[in-house]
Parts: structure tokens; C-alpha cells; sequence
């Protein structure tokens, strides 16, 4: 399980807006609901920005990780006590759950890890026909005793997902007072080359990727594993969750910073770097190696979604998708804990500088009209936190508060300018990609920070 190894290593913290959420225990909202659906065939619908609540039937769960199979979404997650539960849907909304993929361990990880029954994070690869599912286990938590296995399926039916399951073994262990990284969290990506690379890693000396032969799905022989990310920035190393994606000629490699399995008072949050090669090295928008600590930020808490990490990103007809858990502090999860794990898959917008941007959860369409235009009022969100009245003038002026700039729009991209008070002559900018509804966008300004914006009365389909 990707969160668990936060436990022991950072002493969590929380804000006064979250002690009040709790106290009152009701939804964080600091703005009027827009007109929307409310609780629309099992979707929920109010946040602070817009929709970041968005919630799914049957599928409160944590490190989530789907594909599209066939006619069918296929969703595995950490387990409580099976082998890798898994998850079938139409249309992304609605979950139905499966039994366990195996009714007991593998003898090997019985073995490695006995009485305890747990598999974290698994991860599928679709093969043609065949599905692999990498997982993994620990001895226990906080320790970094930890194995990475795979379990492959030859010819899975989304229809019957339980059926026809072989385990191979293990790929990776890690053994405490041994070792200096941790065998947990693995990702597999197939390259256009046809290479197979796997990243895994936590906490310790952070995250590792190795070359997989993909006529086997194990370890390729005499391959040497190496380093390509740490949290340089904070004690404890906090960072794992890893994800490697290709998309027009860059290796993206994804992780989540911070403490999770607290929730409300988790502070996971994902980050990506990228390269034109796959073993890296891997840079955030500043420049930065992500072996140094260098990332570029792509989704935040923003109440009541706290701490979105641990899943993975997939295709489909309609573009990428990233799926992750989050921590609904509007739902009690146990004892004195707020925050229940919930699943949420989100649009990938791919900017014009090709960086990955957090685009509308799944199960919410904007109508869209011919006649649309950027101009009005917005309600916009800059770094996951306050959201402000943006307005957009006919005349190319853009009011924000006190600030004033001026606005363009060439195709879907729309760049604002806002003067420098400090420094006349120059400004700063917004760069930001507008859907085909003219009612949203999302981009980043100069210095890489998330910008997100709703138009006031957004006009939504129905689900």
C-alpha cells in the first residue's frame, strides 16, 4: 500500500479550516454550488472549485489503478485481507467489485510474508490479450522488508476478470538494516519502442527503474536498477506512488510527496518530471533533476478532495485519464479520522508546452454551444487554494480583485497578461488551455504554479 510508509516518518499537521470541516462535519465549500446534478447516479458534486468532490458508486478504495479492457474499465487496488480485488465498469462511474483474483498468497509470498494477507498497489499492464498485475507486500508497516511480485492472466475476460490467474514469482525484495530503498509501488510502461520499464520505490533512498523483458514480464537479465527520483525537500524523504507515461516523444515520470493514510490530515500530492529518455534524468518545470528534487506540481488538496495521489494514468477513446485516490473529508472513514479513500478519475489536458494539467473529474461534461465565448465571470483557483471572480471583458481586459490585465485567445489557448506593480514595462502570464466548451480551463503561469477555471453558471449535461 502505497501510504502506509508514512506513518512513522512525518508528524502530521492540520489546518484550522479542516478542525471546523470536522467539527461541523460538513462539505469545505467557500463558493455558491454552480447549477449541476447533485448526487446523479451515484456521483457526488460540490467543492470548493467546482466537481472536485466528484465521487463514484462502489469504489471507495486506495491506490486505485484502471485500464480499459475490451468494452470493459478494469480497477484493481489495495487489498484489506485478499489477493488483488478487482473492479469492473461501463462507463467509469459505476464499480462493481470481484471477488479476489486468487483465494490465498502465492506460496512464495506466504512465505516472505507470513500472517499477513494484505497485497498493496498492484498495478496492470495490458498485453494484447494478456493482463499482467504487478503488486506488492510488506512485512509490516513502516518497514521497508517488502517484496514486488507479478501475476499474469493469458487470456483475461473482463467478463469473468477472476478466472485463469498464474502467479510468476517475485521481481524485487528489499530487506531492512540490509537495503536503503523500498520494494513497494511498482508501474510498469511499455515504450513505443517496445521496451518495458518498471519504477517502484518509497521513502528511504526514494524512487528506482529497471528494464523489464517483455516476453517474460520479469526483470530483463543483467539489468541494473537505478535512481530517478527523491523529496529532497522535506525530512523523511516523503515521496512514492510512482508512474511512468509516454506521450509525443517524453518519458513522464510521476510521484506523489507526503504523508498519506490520515485523512484529512494527509498531505499527498502529485507531481510529475519528464525526459526524452526513458531512464531519465528526469526534470520538473524549474530545470531540476527529479533525483534532486526537482517535479512540476499537478493536483492538490482542494476541500474536500485532500491528498489526490497513488493511481495511474490510462487511455481511452476520449483522451488520458488519471486515477487516484483522494480523502472526502465530507465521510467519516474510522475511528476519529475524516477523509474517507475514494476513487477519482480526472481528464488529462495536455498543455501547449506538453505538461500534463488536471482537467474535470469523469461523469462531468460541460455543454457545449457554437455560439460559446471566454467572455464573462469565472470562477478561478490558483494553487489549489482560494478561489477569486476572474472577468473577462469584450475589450481584452481581465479584472482579478484589484488587478487588471489584458487577455487574447488564439484557438484553445488563452494567455492573460497581468502588469508587474514592481517592474513597469513587464508582466506576468498565464498560459491556458479553454475546453471545446468555452466554460473551463486549466494551465499554468510563468513559473509553472496550476491555474483552473470554471465560468460562473457553467451549463453541464446530465448524467
Amino acid at each position: 500500500m502505497r501510504f502506509l510508509f508514512s506513518l512513522t516518518r512525518m508528524k502530521p499537521r492540520i489546518s484550522s479550516v479542516i478542525l471546523i470541516s470536522l467539527i461541523l462535519m460538513l462539505p469545505l465549500s467557500s463558493i455558491d454550488a454552480i447549477e449541476r446534478p447533485v448526487d446523479t447516479d451515484g456521483l457526488q458534486t460540490r467543492a470548493v472549485f467546482p466537481f472536485d468532490d466528484a465521487r463514484y458508486q462502489g469504489a471507495d478504495v486506495h491506490d486505485p489503478s484502471v485500464i480499459l479492457f475490451g468494452d470493459r474499465y478494469v480497477m484493481v487496488a489495495t487489498s484489506g485481507n485478499q489477493f488483488v480485488p478487482i473492479w469492473t465498469s461501463k462507463d467509469r462511474i459505476h464499480w462493481d467489485q470481484h471477488g479476489p483474483i486468487l483465494n490465498a498468497s502465492p506460496a512464495w509470498l506466504a512465505a516472505a510474508v507470513p500472517n499477513h494477507h494484505s497485497v498493496w498497489a498492484p498495478a496492470p499492464l495490458k498485453i494484447g490479450n494478456m493482463l499482467r498485475i504487478y503488486y506488492c507486500a510488506s512485512q509490516k508497516f513502516g518497514s521497508n522488508t517488502s517484496f514486488i511480485g507479478m501475476i499474469e492472466n493469458e487470456h483475461f475476460d473482463p467478463h469473468n476478470p477472476v478466472n485463469g490467474w498464474t502467479d510468476k514469482g517475485m521481481l524485487v525484495e528489499s530487506h531492512a538494516e540490509k537495503d536503503n530503498f523500498n520494494a513497494i509501488d511498482p508501474d510498469v510502461l511499455t515504450g513505443p519502442d517496445g521496451r518495458q520499464w518498471m519504477v517502484y520505490g518509497s521513502y528511504w533512498s526514494g524512487i528506482y527503474e529497471v528494464e523489464i523483458e517483455p516476453s517474460t514480464g520479469l526483470i530483463k537479465e543483467g539489468a541494473i536498477p537505478f535512481h530517478v527520483a527523491s523529496n529532497t525537500g522535506e525530512r523523511g524523504n516523503p515521496l512514492e506512488a510512482p508512474m511512468l507515461r509516454y506521450h509525443e516523444g517524453y518519458y513522464y515520470l510521476f510521484v506523489t510527496y507526503g504523508l498519506a493514510a490520515q485523512g484529512v490530515r494527509s498531505t499527498y500530492r502529485t507531481m510529475v518530471g519528464r525526459s526524452k529518455d526513458p531512464k531519465g534524468p528526469f526534470l520538473g518545470f524549474d530545470g531540476r533533476s527529479m533525483e534532486e528534487g526537482g517535479h512540476t506540481d499537478l493536483l492538490k488538496s482542494s476541500p474536500p478532495m485532500f491528498a489526490p495521489g497513488g493511481g495511474n494514468m490510462f487511455s481511452d477513446h476520449d483522451g488520458d485519464w488519471f486515477a487516484y485516490h483522494y480523502y472526502d473529508s465530507t465521510r467519516h472513514w474510522h475511528g476519529d479520522v475524516w477523509g474517507r479513500p475514494t476513487l477519482q478519475i480526472r481528464k488529462v489536458v495536455w498543455g501547449p508546452d506538453g505538461w500534463p494539467l488536471p482537467g474535470l473529474p469523469a461523469g462531468i461534461d460541460l455543454e457545449t454551444s457554437a455560439k460559446g465565448t471566454v467572455e464573462g465571470e469565472w470562477t478561478q483557483q490558483v494553487d489549489f487554494g482560494d478561489t477569486g471572480e476572474l472577468f473577462l471583458e469584450g475589450s481584452g481586459v481581465a479584472r482579478l480583485g484589484e488587478n487588471h490585465g489584458h487577455w487574447d485567445l488564439n484557438g484553445q489557448v488563452l494567455v492573460i497578461k497581468w502588469p508587474k506593480l514592481d517592474t513597469p514595462g513587464e508582466s506576468w502570464t498565464d498560459t491556458l488551455t479553454v475546453d471545446d466548451s468555452k466554460q473551463c480551463f486549466v494551465g499554468r503561469n510563468q513559473a509553472g504554479v496550476v491555474i483552473r477555471g470554471i465560468k460562473r453558471n457553467a451549463k453541464v449535461w446530465k448524467l
